[in-house]
């Protein structure tokens, strides 16, 4: 098994470094020239003279791509050695038994169809989703194919980066977390500001697992941090540098059990597992040194941490959990319509619909999944997700949890935010330990005018949601 996963890791990493390292763009490039060349000397027009020197530039730029492509080609070579190699430093396999796989006819034979197959269809498919283009489409399904695929990174990364972590210091994370739409993305982005602050990027996609890896894999073709709206179309602007929520990768990848097909169950502290704990600070570790050079505090944004309230402090002691507020008929409103806007995007692009399936958003569309909350199915009895009433009912099934566990949490009341964004960012920076330094945060948060018509709703619950509100309201330290 350890030979079948390290051939495969090669394999795959040769098709991220073919495609990082250019060598069908060079290639091209080349091909081009060719066609150029021939092209003056059919032209009766041109002087001799004119066509020699055009003959001898071509020449010259063959040569130089011949060169380029070979050096590209053993570079791809080299960095499809390196799960070979580490997973034969760690016991796994041995490299002898892994080049003698590789080396077998049907082996070659298969591997090649595949690389061939997946090259093909990545130049055939056209279009981009998201800032993918069609081979990060492929990248993203091979890395995604199965759970140990990202598991083996990992490990791979363990071996080769180890001794980029000796001099990491263990600090306790910061996680924001609540229902989706609740304002996290505004604070992660607000708190990605402060100085120390170490958060996963979108340019961590896809080996999520494997960040500094992937970081030295990807350098090569590394995309430029341009901005643009998101898929939510709720005007929040995003590139490749943006902090974004990766992590329930992880998760899902420990405990499998807990997505069922109609619901998520809520962790407990019992669900606590030492190699789980261990992964998790030891990734946290990793984006800090990638992101901080080792000095720094990681930020979890994951609005799926909500039904883990009471495993967080198990596994993390020392942790400070942010809680961001929101108006329920607001946030019921906006839940909807997201719903409605993914629903849509799944429809009209599978491939939406997988990427939001593998990092884990599974919050709308065809894709939503709730997270069991306890006496949600009695709120949400004869519902379904394109009423209003499910959304108010699943956002009082989501805040009684929070409101259970205020004492430890720090909950942070978006009305606060937007009438009082400094005095509310100095405080929350405060009580979770981070320094601003003078940094100023406030420019992303802002007061949110009230749009829905609360007779949307069924009056009950909107009676249920105001009380709660109140109380979640009561318990924060940081309202107007």
């Amino acid at each position: 098994m350890g030979t079948l996963v390290a051939s495969v890791l090669a394999i795959l990493f040769f098709l991220i470094a073919f495609h990082g390292l250019g060598v069908i763009g060079v290639a091209r490039g080349a091909l081009s020239q060719t066609r150029g060349a021939v092209a003056v000397m059919r032209d009766k027009d041109l002087a001799e003279d004119d066509k020699e020197a055009a003959v001898q530039r071509a020449a010259l730029g063959l040569l130089a791509a011949t060169a380029s492509i070979v050096a590209r080609s053993v570079g791809c070579l080299l960095i499809s050695a390196l799960p070979i190699y580490a997973l034969a430093a760690i016991g796994v396999t041995t490299a002898e038994a892994v080049f003698a796989f590789l080396s077998r006819w049907d082996v070659i034979l298969i591997s090649s169809v595949v690389i061939a197959g997946v090259m093909y269809w990545a130049s055939r498919s056209g279009g981009s989703v998201g800032g993918y283009s069609a081979m990060d489409r492929t990248v993203h399904r091979l890395a995604f194919s199965r759970p140990f695929v990202q598991l083996a990174a990992a490990d791979l990364e363990d071996t080769v980066f180890r001794r980029d972590l000796e001099d990491v210091p263990e600090r306790p994370p910061l996680f924001v977390t609540s229902l989706p739409r609740a304002g996290t993305t505004v604070m992660l982005t607000a708190l990605h500001g402060v100085p120390g602050v170490a958060t996963h990027l979108y340019r961590d996609m896809p080996f999520v697992m494997a960040p500094l890896l992937w970081s030295r894999l990807s350098g090569a073709f590394a995309k430029p941090g341009g901005v643009r709206e998101r898929a939510h179309g709720d005007g929040i602007e995003v590139g490749y540098d943006s902090p974004e929520a990766f992590e329930e990768v992880m998760w899902r990848a420990f405990w499998p059990d807990k997505y069922q097909p109609d619901h998520i169950d809520l962790w407990r502290p019992a669900d606590a597992r030492d190699d789980a704990t261990a992964f998790f600070r030891r990734h946290f570790r990793k984006i800090v040194a990638l992101r901080c050079r080792g000095e720094g505090r990681y930020v979890s944004k994951n609005n799926g941490n909500i039904a883990r309230l009471d495993l967080l402090p198990v596994m993390f002691p020392g942790a400070h959990i942010v809680v961001p507020l929101r108006d329920p008929i607001e946030h019921a409103a906006s839940l909807l319509r997201q719903h409605e806007n993914f629903a849509e995007q799944h429809a009209r692009d599978p491939f939406v619909k997988r990427y939001m399936r593998d990092i884990g958003h599974l919050e709308f569309g065809e894709l939503h999944t709730p997270i069991a909350f306890d006496g949600l199915a009695e709120l949400t009895d004869g519902l379904e997700p394109k009423d209003p009433d499910y959304w108010l009912a699943y956002w009082i099934a989501g805040n009684r949890e929070i409101l259970a566990r205020a004492g430890g949490l720090h909950l942070v009341p978006q009305g606060a935010l937007g009438e009082h964004p400094g005095p509310v960012m100095e405080a929350l920076c405060r009580d979770v330990r981070l320094d601003l330094q003078g940094r100023d945060v406030t420019s992303h948060f802002r007061t949110v005018a009230t749009r829905t018509d609360a007779g949307r709703f069924d009056p009950g619950l909107v009676a249920i949601a105001r009380d709660l509100d109140a109380a979640l309201q009561a318990a924060s330290p940081y309202r107007p």
